[in-house]
């Protein structure tokens, strides 16, 4: 698998990953230190499945109407500058930012669940079909290799230093991934231009997903 785009994909995906758990663990510390209710906590898991089961049932939408790789840098960039916003937030601790970090949250998760697809479906595209499954193999040992490492790591992180730190080193991480994913090449191919419904959109592109052979859950 000698492919420099396949090889961009996946370290962008490594820190992407690696800056979601990160992410996750500045948050739980932020939110606790802001209010200190087990309340807001438990809006952090339920906020952020909620947003990507929303968003990857609408992913198909956007991946009908825009190139795989744009769909995946913009999302990685949006996410990048919400993080930075959030980050300039933290500097002025009120009991009315627990509000915006909600606000953050469900923001992030919803560009989440579209990039989660997006990078599956891209594999087929910078993979010949006989590396495929060898190549999604390769995707989930990253992944699974990054969650079992990165949340230990995240915690000692923590310990060390404080929430607003990890916060700004998932941008640097999401920065990283956004050059990465930028580099990726992906070859022209045909499209379909007969114009579909919304609902059709959704149910095909749900077909095509589901086509493909050990998708990575990396999100």
């Amino acid at each position: 698998m000698k492919n420099t785009s396949f090889r961009c994909l996946w370290i962008g995906q490594a820190f992407a990953n690696l800056g979601d758990i990160f992410y996750v663990v500045g948050l739980i510390s932020l939110l606790y230190n802001l209010t200190g209710s087990a309340f807001y906590l438990s809006l952090l898991p339920f906020i952020t499945t909620i947003f990507r089961f929303i968003s990857s049932l609408l992913a198909p939408l956007v991946i009908d109407r825009f190139p795989l790789k744009r769909i995946i840098v913009q999302s990685q960039w949006l996410k990048t500058i919400l993080l930075v916003c959030l980050g300039i937030f933290i500097i002025s601790f009120d009991h009315g930012f627990s509000v915006a970090v909600i606000f953050f949250i469900a923001l992030i998760s919803l560009l989440d669940g579209v990039a989660a697809p997006v990078s599956a479906a891209l594999v087929p595209q910078l993979v010949p079909k006989k590396e495929r499954m060898k190549a999604n193999g390769f995707l989930n040992v990253i992944t699974q290799t990054i969650f079992v490492a990165g949340w230990p790591l995240g915690s000692v992180l923590l310990i060390s230093t404080n929430s607003s730190f990890i916060i700004w080193l998932t941008v640097l991480l999401y920065a990283v991934s956004t050059i990465y994913t930028g580099r990726i090449k992906v070859p022209e191919q045909k499209t379909d231009t007969v114009a579909s419904s919304n609902w059709g959109s959704i149910k095909s592109g749900w077909v095509a997903i589901r086509q493909i052979p050990t998708i990575p859950h990396s999100h």
